[in-house]
């Protein structure tokens, strides 16, 4: 088995190359098997949605620098964007689905949908559903249907493969087992996740807390209670987490020095920049580089 690795310049896909796509990319599904390139134990990122569908597989996968166990019945969701590289010990089966931005938007279009979808965002922490075989069995057919519908040239073939595709995240949200199950949800986590988007839209242009609740059309105080209920966490802490992702992806790449990485998060002082990251990383940005430069079991 590969260990998983960080090249000097971290690979982006802008379209899915597994079939032959090109610039008009919206949708592909191929399977793992019989696949020179794969797995690819290499770290890269992607310009589209990824979902792996693992049948059988056993391994690691490396997913913005957190490792997730590879096993049968695994499916993991990769968002646009999102670092990962993944190994197995013998030849993995399953399928690697692909789409655009725009194509999901068409299956999600209103956004309250999408923010309550549990898996590709980054404010959301599940990215991987381990299913019985039970239960990869009965979506297993889905698919087929799906991988049968692509690979023809009937008329509207996107329309069926778009709603095929729609049963089948809708029946994996099912499955979605979020932290604190049956649980009631409180009032504040309707706003907790809209402050979550409007991170991901605007950490580099928004500079407080006070920025996201005006937006909000809440208090800065009233945002702060909901995050701290619904998270345990404040909400500065959570825009600090998505610049300290960003951070380590740039980091990762090797392309631009610490200090051009400072620069590009809006720190106006590199010190303060590598303390910030030294305090809540545990390491200094030079010594994550270099971790992030040496192969991952």
């Amino acid at each position: 088995m590969k260990d998983i690795y960080f090249p000097d310049d971290t690979p982006n896909f802008e379209v899915s190359d597994f079939s032959g796509a090109h610039a008009d990319f919206v949708f592909d599904l191929v399977k793992l098997e019989g696949r020179n390139e794969l797995p690819r134990p290499f770290l890269h990122r992607h310009s589209y949605y990824h979902i792996l569908w693992m049948s059988n597989a056993r391994g690691n996968h490396v997913l913005d620098f957190d490792n997730y166990g590879i096993l049968p019945h695994s499916v993991f969701f990769i968002s646009p964007g999102q670092i990962h590289g993944w190994n197995s010990e013998f030849d993995a089966s399953g399928y690697a689905i692909n789409f655009s931005p725009e194509f999901f938007l068409q299956i999600f279009p209103r956004i309250e949908e999408l923010a309550d979808f549990p898996f590709f965002h980054i404010a959301n922490t599940d990215p991987v559903l381990y299913l019985t075989p039970t239960e990869h069995d009965e979506l297993y057919p889905l698919l087929k249907e799906i991988e049968k519908e692509n690979a023809g040239d009937q008329r509207w073939r996107y329309d069926v493969v778009r709603s095929f595709l729609q049963i089948l995240l809708t029946k994996l949200r099912r499955l979605h087992k979020p932290h604190g199950a049956g649980a009631v949800l409180p009032r504040s986590y309707s706003l907790t996740k809209r402050f979550k988007f409007l991170i991901e839209q605007h950490y580099l242009e928004y500079g407080s807390v006070q920025d996201y609740a005006a937006r909000l059309f809440v208090t800065d105080r009233k945002l702060n209670d909901a995050v701290k209920i619904t998270t345990g966490r404040t909400a500065t802490q959570l825009i600090h987490d998505r610049i300290l992702m960003e951070a380590k992806r740039l980091l990762a790449q090797s392309e631009l020095s610490i200090a051009e990485i400072s620069y590009r998060l809006n720190f106006d002082d590199f010190a303060y920049f590598c303390r910030f990251f030294k305090k809540n990383v545990q390491m200094t940005p030079g010594e994550f580089k270099k971790k992030f430069s040496a192969p991952l079991s």
